[in-house]
Formats: C-alpha cells, structure tokens, sequence
C-alpha cells in the first residue's frame, strides 16, 4: 500500500492547475513549463478502475473534444499540501550522489503531507520529491526521480530513486495538436529494497484537444497519447498512457491502460484513470462542473462503523455559519468540529476519536437553518 500511495504521489508531484485561459488550443514551450517554477500548492487526487468508461474515454481524440470524468466511480482520494522549488545544480540535494543526475539543467523539489483515504483506513505521508531535468529550448528530459522521507529539516532518508538513460523525452518544443516524437531509454527503480533495470520505447502523439470535465471545474487541455513497449528480453508489453495536460504542460488527468499482447484489445484488468487538482493561489477553473447544492444537507459519514476517524461531510446552498459538533450517549460534548462562516458548497472534515471509548456517539450541525444530528459508532 506505501508503495502505491508513493508512486501515486511521484504520478501528481508538479501537476499545477493555474488559472485557463478561453483559448482553445494550447501551444506549450519552455517558458509555459518554467511558470509551475517556486509554488505553493494544494493537492486533491483520486483513482479509479471503472474500466468500461475509462476505454469509453480512451477512444475519444480529434479536435475540439470533451472529456468527462466526473462519471467514473473513484475508489480513494488523496489530499495534501505542499510548495515546489527549482535549482540548477544538485548539489546539496540527495541526486549529488548519483552521476547520472550532473547533467541536470533543473532540480524540481516537492515538498508533500499527504493524507489519503483508503477503504476507510487514512494515512499520511510527509516527503520529499526530486525531479532531476534537462529543460532547453527545444525539449524537456526527466534524467530520473528520487523520493525521500522528510523526517526534520536536517534529515531525510532516501525511499527511491528512478533512474532514466539517456532520459525520458517528455516534450520536444513546440507541443501542439498533432505533434509526435520518439523516445529510448533504460529505466532503473530502486524502490524498498527490489531493484530492476528494463528497457522502454514511446511513440508520442498529441492526438486530441479541447475540455476536461472534472468534479472541480472544466478546464482547457491537450490530450497526449505515450504507447510505450517494455522490452523483457523473451517478449514485451505494451502499454498506452493518455495525459491531459493544462497550459503549463502538466497532466490534470492520466489514463493507463496495458495492451493484450495476443489480442492487440485494451486488457480492461490493468485500466486506471488519476484524476489531479493541484490548486495554487491563483488557480481558477473556467467554469464549475458540478452545480451547487439546492439546500443544506448533512450526510452520513463514513467509514461508519470507523476507528479511529471519520469523515464528515455537508452541502451548503449557499455561505452561513456552520456549527458542527459531536456528541456523547449522555449530551455532553466532546468535539467541536466547526464554528465559522462557510462558503456554498460541498465540505469534508475529518473527526479523529483517537482516546475515546468504543460506542455510540452523535454529530450534530447547525448551519443554513437546517439543524440535523446523525449517529456513528466507534469501534475499536
């Protein structure tokens, strides 16, 4: 499981939804790339493996297309915060080490806390992301990636390490509908203690552009579809991996589907759409996808029954004073979740029953002029 949250988190590390533009189709070069440089961010992700609506998705390309999202039925989300920052030389970062990684023109850091739901369970993660590049004029190279956990200011230690040779070609400059490169490269991942070195191939195609419909705004993006063939000695396998990318070049959602090598058919077993927000300040979606709730409503939270947290969630009509709280069998109140102003819309808050004992307890809110209470039960 660390293993998976980790690689979704390498998968969503400088994805940044900066305010769209109308424009309807995008031409990225180096400087729409250098914009994501040095910012602090917000990050909500998600995964599903609704494999029919994902093919559904996969077979849409051309011009002035749409995509929708927001019917896949997602199965985990990960939340977080955390800041990118850009150097030109690896000195002084954990890749110093690593030869490979000299020729680095960029060393993108990210700086993650990442909490995830899983079937209920929550985690959080605290680390450190290293994405060492060549980014020029004509192209963008990722040499490799290092992950490591970010234990206190002075100490951090190393999870893994990616390794590409000669390089991933990303993009070659400019990126536009229909552009198309080619890339070789060995990839090393020395990861918890395996380590593999195989050989891959891409041919990339921007095959598509127009609207992303996600469940947090409608966004402009090109569409760029990687088939990449992984050389195991004996055979290979082919995967194809579809990007959304927004104006500055990074993907608001990916598709990853492998190929039945006897078939040639899309193997719905290994189909997975991420769907990325990563919010900074000025960040903007062009128009929102979902509408807004027609009235105040308090949901029933989940996991229920739940040990030891819980997410609670409410719909707001439109912004008021929200006083949400918990209570025992007895009346008495143990927790005050909310007491402020907020705005229209869906929210989340997580209640962590961490010292309590097992039982019934109540969560009431007050907001809108709805006054509901709800029951949970903890079990420990």
């Amino acid at each position: 499981m660390r293993k998976t949250i980790l690689t979704g988190c390498l998968a969503t590390m400088v994805i940044l939804v900066l305010a769209q533009t109308a424009a309807a189709q995008i031409t990225l070069t180096r400087s729409s790339i250098e914009d994501i440089f040095n910012t602090d961010f917000s990050i909500v992700s998600a995964m599903s493996y609704d494999a029919d609506k994902i093919i559904e998705l996969l077979e849409i390309t051309g011009a002035d297309q749409t995509w929708d999202f927001t019917g896949l039925d997602f199965e985990f989300t990960l939340m977080g915060d955390g800041r990118i920052q850009t150097s030109s030389s690896v000195e002084g970062t954990p890749g110093e080490d690593y030869d490979h990684f000299e020729q680095a023109t960029h060393v993108i850091r990210g700086d993650f806390i990442i909490k995830e739901t899983y079937e209920g369970e929550e985690f959080e993660l605290t680390f450190v992301n290293y994405e060492y590049s060549i980014l020029s004029d004509e192209e963008y190279r990722v040499l490799g990636i290092l992950v490591a956990e970010y234990l206190n200011p002075e100490e951090q230690e190393i999870d893994g390490v990616i390794l590409k040779r000669p390089g991933q070609l990303r993009y070659e400059f400019p990126v536009t509908y229909e552009s198309s490169w080619e890339s070789e490269f060995e990839e090393q991942s020395i990861f918890f203690g395996f380590d593999n070195t195989f050989d891959y191939t891409e041919e990339v195609v921007v095959d598509g552009w127009g609207e992303l419909i996600t469940p947090h705004g409608t966004f402009e993006v090109l569409r760029v579809s990687r088939l990449r063939k992984m050389d195991l000695g004996f055979t290979a396998i082919e995967s194809l991996e579809v990007e959304f990318l927004n104006e500055n070049g990074l993907p608001l959602a990916m598709i990853d589907v492998e190929i039945d090598f006897v078939t040639g058919e899309y193997d719905e077993e290994y189909a997975e759409a991420t769907l990325s927000l990563i919010l900074t300040g000025t960040s903007a979606p062009q128009e929102p996808a979902m509408e807004l709730p027609g009235r105040a409503t308090l949901h029933q939270n989940y996991p229920n029954p739940f040990n030891p947290s819980t997410q609670i969630s409410y719909d707001l009509a439109e912004a008021s004073h929200v006083r949400l709280e918990v209570y025992d069998m007895s009346g008495r109140r143990i927790a005050q979740l909310v007491n402020e102003v907020r705005s229209a819309g869906q929210h989340t808050v997580a209640f962590d029953a961490t010292g309590l004992a097992s039982g019934v307890y109540f969560y009431r809110i007050e907001a809108d002029g709805l006054t509901v209470t709800r029951k949970m039960t903890l079990m420990k």
